[in-house]
């Protein structure tokens, strides 16, 4: 494709344009292959650039940087049609000395130092047969089957220089037919290897949007296959709500609808949808996996358009399916605008202490039912580590949920849960996470947990509605103005906690033994003004114990043995 450079007709001035064909050199270049200038390039109609150059100049490092952006870009552009070659005009540039200096600047093309033969084929452009030689770094571009010099092609700068010759070779190469690399959204997709294999010829590219294979030359006459392949951030557009998605799918609940999302659904690529491709995602969400193992290594599957044989530099188009986002679009920006609903899990704040054991309670601040959740525990690994997760209010949640092997590393717990075929129904004040914590140092609980940017946490209806979720903390009051009464004391099965509060919200009432173990917990929502909760044990208990509001002492009751 084309890329018309409109530049100063000063600068295209400085270019020197000879009808006089270029020489015939054969070199050796610095890795040991031998090239000839009419064999290997201007017989199999390819421009040649050349940069004649030694090691130690100045001015040839100053450009190394801007040439092998070009060289790459070009090659792209125009596969299989494009050569750069430096070639050395000093007889110290051995082989050892140039393939230093190629690996010092980062440069991939190929080189040729006196040892290889350069300063003879150098020599012509020296000698004033094609004008002036003002010294290194000189640039040449010889035509693709005529050999005719475009000599010392020379901007005002590096960069001006790159578009020069960049617009040089353009005007030398016809233009190609283009193919396109688009999603089903028509977005084209970027950085995808294209793998051409023929009988007697392949090669390989990297291309964005739109690819060409009509002016390869070793295509003509010829049958072959064109293989796209993207393997590129796999957790990209990927999210709980799509194993959501595909759960209704296999259920029947929803079905879907479109061939892309057929594919995108197919996450281990055995060709079929299966709770197999929910487990897949989950993996990837939580970080169990880097990747989709199934696809070898692919994020991305490709759809010929048309799906026959390609031959003779015909044009096959492709479209791009995401692996595992059934959601689409894809592409959307990178920070959109949100004018989705915003949901609040609260927690209470409090100063944790080094060596001890706490419970965290991740309450909901609203009344929603859930299909679905997902979120990313950020957290300081010198100084918290998250012992478990779980959760009374999500059906079915369990460890396989989240993944407690990346908070040393990366300094997060991914967690995602999803049940669409059993919503779950949360009541604001629900206790919807339960963390166990350790604290490895002394620290304010607010300033070592939080939600992490790694998955975007939010929530899913089973109406499909995605909600963002936010963690407010709160630096809570003791809520009895009196102190609590505990009756019956001694007690049996059952004692009621009895207090008054100032406010309405959620009370955390536990019992613990004389070890320090808590024997049972319950969420209570308190009114405001006078209340009384039953904490009523699973199994009968004896013995005295300590009755905690809101993780503080507040008095202390004795079980007596059943009969």
């Amino acid at each position: 494709m084309k890329n018309n450079l409109l530049l100063p007709l000063a600068l295209l001035l400085q270019t020197v344009l000879s009808a006089t064909p270029a020489p015939d050199f054969t070199v050796t270049t610095s890795d040991g292959q031998t090239r000839q200038l009419y064999q290997h390039y201007v017989n199999q109609q390819k421009v040649l650039v050349l940069e004649i150059f030694f090691t130690t100049c100045p001015p040839c490092a100053a450009h190394a940087p801007h040439w092998q952006t070009l060289y790459q870009n070009m090659q792209a552009a125009h596969p299989g049609k494009v050569e750069f070659m430096l070639l050395s005009d000093k007889v110290a540039d051995t082989d050892a000395l140039v393939n230093a200096y190629l690996s010092s600047k980062g440069l991939t093309m190929p080189a040729a130092g006196s040892s290889g033969g350069s300063l003879a084929a150098v020599q012509p452009y020296k000698s004033g047969t094609f004008g002036l030689f003002y010294g290194t770094p000189t640039f040449v571009v010889i035509a693709p089957g005529s050999g005719e010099v475009s000599f010392n092609i020379q901007g005002n700068s590096p960069q001006e220089t790159m578009a020069l010759i960049a617009q040089q070779i353009e005007a030398l190469l016809p233009p190609s037919q283009d193919c396109f690399l688009k999603s089903y959204f028509d977005n084209p997709v970027p950085d995808v290897q294209i793998t051409v294999d023929a009988p007697a010829f392949d090669t390989t590219f990297m291309a964005s949007g739109s690819y060409s294979v009509s002016l390869i030359t070793e295509l003509q006459g010829a049958s072959y296959t064109i293989q796209p392949f993207k393997n590129d951030n796999p957790l990209s557009g990927v999210s709980t709500f799509d194993m959501i998605q595909i759960t209704k799918h296999i259920l029947g609940i929803e079905p879907l609808s479109q061939p892309w999302q057929l594919l995108a659904a197919d996450a281990n690529c055995s060709g079929s949808i299966t709770t197999f491709d929910i487990i897949e995602i989950r993996k990837l969400v939580l970080g169990i996996t880097a990747g989709f193992s199934g696809c070898g290594g692919a994020s991305w599957r490709f759809v010929a358009e048309p799906d026959v044989p390609a031959s003779s530099g015909s044009c096959i188009h492709f479209r791009g399916v995401k692996i595992g986002d059934v959601t689409g679009p894809y592409f959307a920006p990178d920070d959109p605008v949100d004018d989705r609903d915003r949901y609040r899990l609260q927690a209470e704040n409090r100063r944790i202490e080094r060596g001890k054991i706490y419970r965290v309670v991740l309450r909901a601040g609203f009344e929603q039912r859930l299909a679905g959740l997902q979120l990313s525990l950020g957290l300081d690994p010198a100084v918290l580590r998250i012992r478990s997760i779980g959760s009374n209010s999500l059906a079915g949640f369990g460890a396989d949920h989240y993944n407690l092997e990346l908070q040393r590393a990366e300094g997060y717990v991914p967690l995602s849960w999803s049940m669409a075929d059993v919503p779950s129904g949360v009541q604001a004040g629900d206790a919807l996470l339960t963390l166990e914590v350790e604290a490895l140092d002394n620290a304010l609980l607010s300033e070592v947990l939080h939600l992490d940017r790694h998955l975007t946490p939010e929530s899913y209806g089973p109406d499909g509605t995605a909600d963002t979720l936010s963690l407010d903390w709160m630096d809570v009051p003791a809520r009895s103005t009196q102190a609590i009464r505990l009756t019956p004391n001694p007690a049996r099965d059952v004692v009621y906690a009895v207090f008054e509060s100032e406010m309405a919200g959620p009370v955390l009432l536990q019992l613990v033994d004389m070890f320090g173990t808590v024997v049972l917990e319950e969420n209570f929502q308190a009114a405001a003004g006078a209340n009384r909760a039953a904490l009523r044990p699973a199994g009968p208990l004896a013995g005295l114990y300590l009755v905690k509001m809101n993780g503080r002492p507040a008095g202390k009751v004795v079980f007596g043995r059943k009969r």
